[in-house]
């Protein structure tokens, strides 16, 4: 799979001849810092337009890269039924 492509399931056209909405990525990165209170890491980085710049948000708070996940997916284009 290129970077840019949708998994082989979806194609860009609902069917219709509609385009659908593009789908984001988000991409995690933990890890532990030793001698650190907490020694929790994060890097999460996110895009909602596969076109548009990705924004970045590193974190100790596992509480705020969890919020920070449910947000990324309840913009997306589905319903949240469909998460």
């Amino acid at each position: 799979m290129k970077s840019d492509d949708r998994p082989s399931a979806i194609s860009d056209q609902d069917g219709t001849g509609s385009t659908i909405p593009s789908m984001g990525t988000l991409v995690i990165r933990t890890w532990y810092e030793p001698g650190q209170v907490p020694g929790f890491r994060a890097r999460l980085t996110y895009s909602r337009d596969p076109q548009g710049e990705p924004n970045t948000v590193s974190t100790a708070d596992r509480d705020e890269a969890l919020r920070i996940v449910r947000q990324w997916l309840f913009a997306q284009s589905g319903s949240p039924g469909d998460v």
